[in-house]
């Protein structure tokens, strides 16, 4: 069987990617019942999170229950299509992500390549290169999921596939199934900071209230 032999750099820019079964649940899970109206539509907007089939001209975007948001292109458009699906994050929502999982990667041919850029509330840009590895036993479908490194506050995040064969045989594209984060956003821990940090202030104040006064 034919593998696509383009190398995967994505740790120049301090990601990973592995070969795992995408797990149930995810912070931000595009397999929910409540983006099931995407399906057929260009945009989409569940929350303060707003999906965008952007490219190629007259894309849709695409729902399941198992791979979660993906990209219908038209066909034929030849062999050097990019699908661009667009996700922007409004309130705060993208804060905290950790990664995400990219989803039918493999279209029966050949692993699909692409990009994944991110813009952080930092107002820096991160580009992290992924690759579906797509195996018989493991993973029939070139599932990839891509690690940021670290938790990231992310404005929008733009994944740009090479749909080479994918579009001109069949038009169904990649997915994405979601988005791994830290509880929260780091709200959780946060607060729970603060609430020890003001228990130790109270014990502190009142020991000092209730010292026994000098002889």
């Amino acid at each position: 069987m034919y593998k696509n032999i383009l190398a995967v750099i994505g740790a120049l820019f301090g990601a990973t990617v592995s070969v795992l079964a995408v797990p149930s649940t995810l912070g931000i899970d595009f397999r929910t019942a409540a983006w099931a109206n995407a399906n057929g539509q260009v945009q989409d907007t569940v929350g303060k999170i707003r999906a965008t089939a952007a490219l190629p001209a007259g894309s849709v975007l695409t729902y399941s229950s198992t791979a979660g948001l993906g990209m219908n292109s038209p066909a034929p458009f030849g062999l050097a299509t990019v699908d661009i699906l667009n996700l922007t994050f409004g309130g705060h929502s993208g804060n905290g992500l950790t990664g995400t999982w990219v989803t039918n990667l493999f279209n029966g041919v050949v692993d699909e390549p692409g990009i994944l850029v991110l813009t952080l509330a930092s107002g820096a840009t991160d580009a992290i290169e992924f690759l579906g590895q797509e195996t018989a036993s493991q993973d029939p479908l070139g599932d990839v999921y891509v690690s940021f490194g670290s938790p990231l506050d992310v404005l929008s995040a733009q994944f740009l596939e090479a749909g080479e064969l994918n579009t001109l045989l069949s038009g169904k594209n990649y997915s994405v199934a979601g988005f791994t984060t830290v509880p929260d956003g780091g709200t959780t821990a946060m607060l729970l900071g603060i609430s020890l940090l003001s228990l130790v202030g109270l014990q502190r104040y009142v020991g000092r209230r209730t010292l026994p006064a000098a002889a």
